[in-house]
């Protein structure tokens, strides 16, 4: 499941939330008001809306990063199922870098 934390008005964060929708992935989002803008920021560590985590039954949440890397990380995976690649690969690679 993904975590979103997005601010009203934000076109990052709706272009992050389009993104998700497009691709059919569930998500829960967040909408933090502007006076909790900072704390949000200090708590996650990110200095930049949206904030995006993944988040998986019973382990702590991981950061996936903003909209950017959101798209970054659907497009490694649309290659990934282009090419075929097994999945144990692409871990065994992973663990290389």
């Amino acid at each position: 499941m993904i975590e979103i934390y997005v601010l009203e008005g934000c076109p990052y964060c709706n272009h992050a939330l389009n993104i998700l929708k497009n691709n059919k992935i569930k998500y829960i989002s967040t909408i933090v008001p502007s006076n909790k803008k900072d704390e949000y920021k200090k708590k996650h560590s990110m200095e930049t809306f949206p904030q995006i985590f993944i988040k998986n039954a019973g382990k702590k949440k991981q950061k996936i990063g903003g909209s950017t890397d959101l798209d970054n990380y659907i497009k490694l995976l649309d290659n990934i199922k282009k090419s075929k690649m097994n999945i144990n690969i692409l871990y065994l690679l992973s663990k290389e870098f």
